[in-house]
């Protein structure tokens, strides 16, 4: 089920392969391969570091560019690392804007980690090509710390954003900054999905001193799917099954013209299973 669109900027046809986008940034860490459309090459692969204490690089996702498009793909969570990252739940200043308020320390020690080769491979690309920038979960969050920096610091002032299922990022400040500046933002959220809902809105005192207090950036657009699965209400393949029902035409093609870009979706079916009490308890 799709919830009617509220948002005249989403375009369904970018939603669908931006979320198909999404999967292969994963799949270039998991795998180590990727699988693009036809028209786009690679043009840099993004490495990071993850973790708290002990901080490892891991492939983070890509850029890739055609004709008219730039993209820059960020993955999910993927590692033990990256779950460190996201339980570091602390607030710091956002460092890439003036008096932008404070964002999750752990998905900006991420990004910041990023930043320069990213930032570096832009300037390298042709500023009069469209640039989208999307990510899913642990990527959605880097997506809208990229997503400002990039409107500010570059001259691709217009960034189309796209995230799926993302947390929250940084304070109402920055919020604020992010929604006056990034004119072209489309949240998507499956309203079962369980990330969208954290970190928590409040974490009043004396979770720390003053507190740290979270918040959306706008122009969400919320899907709905229940599948009987925490994991499942996630799975980026499943938000893509989702998206599929508002373009089946355009999601049929994508999929026929471009084998392995598409996200494998029989697993987003609900699921009814029943277990003995003997197993049950083991």
């Amino acid at each position: 089920m799709i919830i009617p669109e509220i948002n005249y900027f989403f375009n369904s046809k970018d939603a669908i392969m931006l979320a198909a986008m999404c999967h292969q940034s994963n799949l270039i860490f998991e795998e180590e391969e990727l699988i693009l459309p036809k028209g786009f090459i690679l043009r840099h692969t993004i490495c990071a570091l993850a973790g708290v204490e002990e901080p490892e690089e891991e492939v983070f996702g890509f850029i890739a560019e055609s004709f008219d498009k730039i993209i820059i793909a960020f993955r999910g969570t993927d590692s033990f690392k990256d779950n460190e990252s996201d339980q570091d739940l602390y607030q710091v200043p956002y460092p890439f804007v003036g008096n932008a308020g404070e964002t999750h320390r752990g998905f900006t020690c991420i990004y910041q980690s990023a930043r320069d080769q990213i930032i570096s491979e832009l300037n390298r690309l042709p500023g009069q090509k469209r640039l989208y920038i999307t990510g899913y979960s642990l990527g959605a969050a880097l997506v809208v710390l990229a997503a400002l920096d990039i409107a500010v610091n570059t001259r691709f002032e217009n960034p189309i954003v796209y995230t799926y299922g993302s947390p929250r990022t940084g304070d109402p400040v920055f919020a604020a900054r992010f929604n006056q500046t990034v004119e072209n933002s489309i949240r998507i959220f499956n309203v079962h999905d369980v990330i969208p809902t954290i970190p928590a809105r409040k974490y009043p005192p004396p979770f720390t001193k003053e507190g740290i207090y979270y918040q959306h950036v706008r122009r969400m657009y919320p899907v709905s799917f229940q599948l009987n699965s925490i994991a499942r209400a996630h799975y980026i393949g499943c938000y893509f099954n989702c998206l599929k029902k508002s373009n089946p035409d355009f999601a049929k093609a994508l999929c026929a013209d471009n084998p392995g870009f598409c996200p494998n979706t029989e697993i987003c079916v609900p699921f009814i299973g029943i277990c003995s009490e003997n197993e049950f308890f083991k």
